[in-house]
């Protein structure tokens, strides 16, 4: 019979997925520590990397913007399917935010109008849409201090983008 229920268990082991994600959101203790801490809005004029971006307010200020949990792949010279993954997920960006106006829920800033935040393009979290499309992967070390709200979704976006072969 114990085998039985082990087994059953096993089969239906997605039914506890959410419950294992809230866990890990609710884990992230180390790294950069953040909370929300003011707004931005503007025109995205340059996509840097697939989670880096450059925007300009109405004033016309620059601010290079990271998105917040979230880590693009990086350009590796000797890598090349790295590049790729890396180009790609600057290409992807870029589609969904380039010379659009976007909202920045703020979550860090330094002196020198460089930050880290939530992007929103209308009511879409591009942060958690990056993760969802497999492009970038959520960064537990860039959620330190973000609402549990905030860590679950991008842990879940992770759990949904496609899995990439290695």
């Amino acid at each position: 019979m114990v085998v039985a229920l082990v087994g059953a268990l096993y089969l239906n082991r997605s039914l506890f997925e959410p419950l294992v994600d809230l866990v890990d959101a609710l884990r992230v203790r180390e790294g950069l520590e953040q909370k929300k801490s003011g707004e931005i809005s503007g025109k995205v004029t340059r996509v840097l990397n697939g989670d880096l971006l450059v925007l300009k307010d109405v004033q016309g200020k620059m601010y290079t913007i990271r998105l917040t949990g979230v880590e693009a792949p990086v350009y590796q010279r000797n890598n090349r399917a790295e590049m790729l993954r890396a180009e790609a997920s600057k290409t992807n960006l870029s589609r969904l935010i380039l010379s659009t106006e976007v909202r920045v829920e703020l979550t860090y800033t330094n002196d020198s109008h460089g930050a880290f935040g939530f992007v929103y393009r209308g009511k879409t979290n591009i942060n958690i849409l990056a993760v969802e499309t497999g492009m970038a992967r959520a960064k537990r070390d860039y959620m330190n201090g973000l609402p549990l709200k905030d860590r679950y979704a991008l842990i879940q976006a992770e759990r949904r983008a496609p899995q990439k072969s290695e």
